[in-house]
């Protein structure tokens, strides 16, 4: 017997808020692009993974705790709240733990966005933000960018009584432009206090601490509306172990934790970012080798002729003047996996993670290549 539905109108059934969602594009992985050219020998620079591979002592602490994944992780991640909190001077309770940065991203908007909120987003930047928010039926403001940076001063213009959330990719993603701290701090003191700022610190190892905002301070000092975002991901490489926290007011982390799932950081996850933060050796190593391989990328561009954005990053965002889309896949059939950036709003420009010295190479004579072809 066969059974038989009527056809349903799905249209009646979702979430208005999920209807002007576009889809989040993620970087292309080996495996995808294997699945098109099968004998080339890739490499992935298009994600911004720590070529280094993961933290030692979290992957040491992985194997360790295998064993253990069999229960249920504990759901406040207790211990490493306390390592956190032990390394930033910090109360535990003014923590939260989620499944990579994005979890405490849509944490943050589950807790905070009721509909017809606003919230105000750059042009330019992770477009992780808007998906939240238009998930929870919020309303997005689009700010305008400075050439490749964000504009402050149009993001305060645009604040109204409806707005609840401002959010700020600094450096920024995916330009790697910073926002410093005296123009933050001054920035900061014009919000209202009933509008959280997100200030969402994911590639802020990679910046100059002379330069970037000590935002953890502006905490210290009682800064109510401030939340801050960071990640495992890049600095410790544990990319694909997911793990990100916030770090805010305990009022806030206490309404995002009941929101957040229970059992989201896996037992893995939790131990692999305690081992990870004591790792100061892969922490160095990592920043030496970005800033290195950054160094001969900037070199080897200028020969070129080609512009580019100064980075605070461990990624280069590239204009090669043509579009972007050609050039990755030009550059795809020669092994290199890059980010087109057009669904950034930059349809002639790349975005490129800096790689081993090996892997700079690689790119450098494959970019070469395919812009003189």
């Amino acid at each position: 017997m066969t059974l038989r539905f009527k056809s349903m109108k799905i249209e009646k059934l979702v979430n208005s808020g999920t209807q002007s969602i576009k889809p989040y594009e993620p970087g292309k992985t080996i495996f995808e692009a294997k699945q098109e050219q099968k004998d080339i020998d890739f490499i992935k620079m298009a994600s911004n993974e720590n070529p280094l591979g993961m933290s030692p002592l979290a992957l040491k602490a992985i194997k360790a705790h295998a064993h253990a994944a069999f229960a249920y992780p504990e759901a406040s991640c207790a211990e490493l709240r306390a390592a956190l909190a032990k390394r930033f001077k910090l109360p535990p309770e003014m923590f939260i733990v989620g499944n990579g940065a994005d979890g405490v991203i849509y944490a943050l908007a589950m807790a905070f966005i009721d509909q017809d909120d606003q919230a105000i987003i750059p042009f330019i930047t992770f477009p992780y933000y808007e998906i939240a928010v238009k998930a929870m039926r919020g309303r997005v403001i689009v700010s305008r960018m400075k050439e490749y940076e964000i504009d402050l001063a149009d993001i305060c213009d645009k604040i109204t009584p409806k707005t609840k959330i401002i959010w700020i990719s600094n450096p920024n993603n995916p330009t790697g432009c910073l926002i410093k701290h005296k123009e933050f701090e001054r920035f900061l003191r014009q919000v209202p206090e009933d509008v959280f700022v997100v200030h969402d610190e994911v590639y802020a190892d990679f910046a100059p601490k002379n330069e970037l905002p000590d935002t953890i301070a502006m905490l210290k000092q009682g800064i109510p509306n401030l939340i801050l975002l960071r990640s495992f991901s890049k600095i410790y490489g544990l990319a694909g172990v997911r793990l990100g926290y916030g770090i805010a007011e305990e009022s806030i982390i206490n309404i995002m934790y009941k929101v957040r799932p229970p059992f989201d950081v896996s037992v893995l996850a939790q131990v692999a970012g305690c081992a990870a933060l004591s790792d100061s050796e892969f922490y160095k190593k990592t920043l030496k080798l970005t800033n290195k391989g950054k160094t001969y990328l900037y070199s080897e561009l200028e020969r070129m002729g080609l512009e580019y954005i100064r980075s605070y990053t461990n990624f280069i965002v590239i204009d090669t003047k043509r579009s972007c889309r050609d050039v990755q896949e030009k550059l795809q059939s020669r092994g290199i996996i890059i980010r087109p950036a057009d669904t950034y709003q930059l349809p002639t420009c790349i975005r490129v993670t800096v790689g081993t010295q090996d892997q700079n190479n690689r790119f450098i004579a494959a970019l070469e290549s395919v812009l003189t072809a």
